[in-house]
């Protein structure tokens, strides 16, 4: 994977998840700890956590349990955020040490407000 993302586009990074649902027999394994099975709504599942270039071609992926929540992993795929990059991503991920933790890195995140949020947020840097 680190040989495939080293050309990868630095200027826009895209972070999402997917979640798998694991095959019936999967369930049986019993591997432990290190088993990112989990059950959610939709039974036993697994989410594969993705950062992606403009072009969508894969700079870090992640696995956690199913009902994880989207920016557990965060932290950890973001950690080589480049600066002056910018980061695109869904409502799911507007949290405030998110924000902070992009922009640390010198970068900028363009990530809407969620519905509840009471603070507003500017979705330019040019403001």
């Amino acid at each position: 994977m680190e040989c495939l993302a080293v050309d990868h586009d630095a200027a826009i990074q895209m972070i999402d998840t997917s979640i798998i649902r694991v095959h019936q027999h999967g369930a049986c394994v019993t591997g432990g700890p290190a088993e990112s099975i989990g059950r959610s709504r939709g039974g036993l599942t697994t989410k594969l956590h993705a950062v992606v270039d403009a072009n969508g071609l894969p700079v870090r992926l992640g696995l956690t349990c199913g009902q994880a929540h989207d920016n557990r992993l965060c932290s950890t795929l973001l950690s080589s955020l480049q600066p002056n990059a910018q980061l695109l991503a869904d409502r799911g991920y507007d949290a405030d040490w998110i924000r902070t933790f992009v922009a640390v890195r010198g970068a900028w995140a363009n990530i809407p407000p969620k519905r509840n949020r009471t603070s507003p947020i500017c979705l330019s840097r040019h403001l």
